[in-house]
């Protein structure tokens, strides 16, 4: 059966690809043939190949409504929602809630992103505050979430997370126990066959590090030791899958003992964090440069990410300030401010950037 009645199924493929993915699951629909050429994974190679591919943020972010268990006092309790932000176009959206979270999100769960899914990883649970081991994935073809098989191991939260960008891989590190021990351990999520295989152990326990999929190896950056609670390493270690092991660990990677949560993966340009009012820069020196001064509005940044020589920054003036939004031209230099509607100003917890 053809793709499209009377045109050469390269004609009509090429008329498929260039549907904005938020199409995607109405073009799905309309009936078996457009379904199987879109739930193929060469319908999204074809359309970055041709340039019809977009960058799509999804952050785990806030919205304040009065706690309904003390409506009387007024009291605002967060609630965490998945946002989507096109770049290119500047529209803000929401996705519907994950099932059982109809009131929010795990509090501090990670997402990454893994071809058209986005992977929601573990967390708080938003009514018990208890860790929760759950995964939801998010199809933008089919529109739909499905539950994914548990993070098995310890119950873990504030650990690393990161998606390869090809071969369907979701990987996790560290973190701390429910007694606030922290944890060397790490494990790989299949996300097409739903399944957990663990990796060997970390050299050190990491709380609260940052994880970054870059140059094809797993990089576990900064956190700390059960006994140091809260006061930040310069090291970072990376998991090697040629030889399945941890390479040595490196002892100052960061230049200065911080939170690792800005640190995000820049390509062939390497890594790049925010610190002190500065964008900085990890190259092939193995120094940290900075490379931009932060727009004045940001002091506090809560979520960063990169694709194609930009970079997203997401913050406020001050802690508990509504957030706004810069993108960072890493080519030129030069800031643009993204227009936030208010609905969509709240705090963000974590994101990914998707290509579709």
């Amino acid at each position: 059966m053809d793709l499209i009645p009377g045109l050469p199924d390269d004609v009509a493929r090429q008329c498929l690809i260039r549907v904005s993915y938020e199409k995607f699951s109405t073009i799905s629909a309309v009936c078996k043939v457009w379904k199987n050429e879109v739930d193929d994974p060469d319908f999204f190679l074809h359309r970055k190949t041709a340039g019809h591919s977009r960058p799509v943020f999804a952050m785990a972010q806030a919205r304040v409504v009065p706690n309904r268990s003390f409506s009387a006092i007024k009291s605002p309790k967060f609630f965490y929602r998945v946002t989507l932000l096109d770049p290119e176009t500047g529209n803000w959206s929401e996705l519907p809630p994950a099932p059982g979270f109809s009131e929010g999100l795990p509090m501090f769960c990670q997402l990454v992103g893994v071809g058209p899914e986005l992977v929601v990883v573990g967390g708080w649970d938003p009514d018990t505050w208890e860790i929760s081991t759950s995964v939801f994935i998010y199809n933008f073809v089919s529109a739909a979430w499905r539950r994914g098989a548990d993070m098995p191991g310890a119950r873990r939260s504030f650990f690393g997370c990161a998606a390869a960008k090809s071969g369907g891989m979701v990987y996790v590190a560290g973190g701390h126990d429910g007694e606030k021990n922290a944890l060397k351990s790490a494990w790989a999520y299949d996300v097409a066959k739903d399944e957990w295989t663990p990796l060997p152990d970390m050299a050190r326990e990491r709380d609260e590090c940052k994880g970054v999929f870059h140059r094809g190896k797993f990089h576990v950056i900064g956190g700390y030791c059960t006994e140091m609670q809260g006061r930040f390493g310069r090291s970072a270690e990376a998991f090697d899958f040629a030889s399945w092991q941890w390479d040595p660990v490196e002892e100052d990677f960061l230049e200065a003992a911080t939170c690792p949560r800005t640190c995000v993966e820049g390509g062939e340009s390497g890594m790049y964090m925010c610190r002190a009012g500065e964008v900085a820069a990890l190259q092939e020196s193995s120094t940290w440069r900075a490379v931009s001064k932060m727009p004045a509005e940001i002091g506090h940044t809560a979520y960063v990410s990169s694709w194609e020589g930009m970079l997203l920054v997401i913050g406020c003036r001050r802690f508990g300030e509504s957030q706004v939004a810069y993108i960072l031209d890493l080519r030129s230099g030069r800031w643009r401010k993204v227009a936030v509607p208010e609905e969509f100003t709240g705090s963000v917890q974590s994101g990914c950037c998707l290509e579709m």
